[in-house]
């Protein structure tokens, strides 16, 4: 019954953390390098320098073989780390509707390979002193914004009506910066020019398919070589992802230790308590032999008891597993329980059940007759 519980659980869980690490992000996460500058150069310090040395470096990791595209971004998607911020229709009296904000240069959709479903991309026209933006917006916000559908084109606002900006394009789908979020679908794309000296500039590119390892190492060399006054670190974005998921895979990994040592813990001790059943009824079963029951006979007998029991314990874990999911539900946010779920471990809970009795069962059941008279 425990064990029904707490394996089925666990199963959930790994189910539920392997899915957000695996759920589509909307980006071609496979060719896509990120790069983070870290000025220590005192020129760096004036902004006009600043975004020189930012517009240089995208056309120079651009010129690069392979490179499809790139950018620089305020932050990396998937990273962990980043600008959340709410909007709202303009006028509206609602309250704002949290999302990711990615600000961007030119060509920061066509790094992050993401679709669009409806409208334009950004243009260099977007990229100017205004206060209010031309901007994207993923699909899931828009719909989140304007139900009825009418979201491009629409003017929408932060807390104030002040420098309302304006959606050109709506993303099909794309996620923000925190794997997990309950909004990690709503993404606001704003241009901008991002980075400073006290934060550095973050890149990333979009290398053709099959390109990164060839790329790789030529970053660093390429940045360094156009301005050594900064360092600069190269990951690739399945390496960002994984490390910003490394806390989820490291208790998938625990889980799954979990209900191995559960399993063998379990079968363990139906082996034991079935072994010493027919210790007990070792006369018993050589009197049967003696009567005429068959080899066959017994087996059967041991193991229609052992499932009686294991069938009695599981009615028990069903309602534990139940109860177990209803408490991680409620109180630790934790995935619903499905019922196929929950079906697939009882299975498994009564084949565990008879192959751990089948040895001591066919071993009872070999006992000779004569056994029915030794000792008397």
């Amino acid at each position: 019954a425990l064990t029904l519980a707490i394996v089925v659980n666990c199963i959930n869980m790994m189910q539920d953390m392997q899915g957000q690490m695996d759920h589509p992000t909307g980006m071609v996460e496979s060719n896509i390098i990120t790069v983070r500058s870290r000025p220590f150069s005192e020129e760096f310090r004036t902004r006009e320098f600043l975004l020189d040395s930012l517009k240089e470096d995208v056309r120079l990791l651009e010129s690069l073989p392979g490179v499809r595209a790139a950018a620089a971004v305020n932050h990396v998607p998937l990273s962990g780390s980043g600008s959340s911020s709410g909007w709202k229709p303009l006028g509206s009296e609602i309250n704002t509707l949290a999302t990711a904000r990615l600000d961007g240069t030119i060509g920061v959709v066509k790094t992050l390979g993401v679709e669009l479903s409806a409208g334009r991309d950004l243009v260099p026209e977007d990229y100017n002193e205004s206060k209010s933006k031309n901007v994207l917006i993923t699909k899931a916000y828009a719909d989140a914004l304007f139900p009825e559908g009418d979201a491009l084109g629409q003017k929408i606002q932060g807390r104030t009506p002040d420098n309302p900006d304006t959606i050109v394009g709506i993303i099909e789908h794309m996620h923000g910066f925190w794997p997990g979020w309950t909004y990690i679908a709503h993404v606001l794309v704003r241009p901008a020019e991002a980075g400073g000296f006290n934060w550095g500039t973050t890149y990333m590119m979009r290398t053709e398919p099959g390109q990164v390892e060839a790329v790789f190492p030529m970053v660093e060399e390429a940045l360094l070589g156009a301005n050594d006054g900064r360092n600069v670190r190269v990951e690739t974005l399945a390496e960002v992802k994984a490390e910003t998921f490394s806390a989820q895979t490291a208790i998938v990994k625990m889980l799954g230790g979990v209900i191995v040592l559960l399993i063998l813990v379990t079968g363990l001790g139906i082996v034991g308590i079935t072994s010493f059943s027919v210790t007990e009824r070792t006369h018993t079963i050589g009197t049967r032999r003696a009567l005429g029951a068959r080899q066959f006979d017994i087996l059967r007998y041991f193991l229609t008891e052992n499932w009686v029991i294991i069938s009695s314990g599981l009615v028990l874990g069903i309602g534990l597993t139940l109860l177990l999911n209803y408490l991680l539900v409620t109180f630790v946010n934790g995935a619903k329980l499905s019922p196929s779920l929950l079906v697939y471990g009882v299975i498994l809970m009564w084949a565990l059940g008879l192959v751990s009795a089948l040895f001591p069962a066919w071993k009872g059941a070999r006992i000779p007759p004569a056994i029915a008279t030794r000792n008397v």
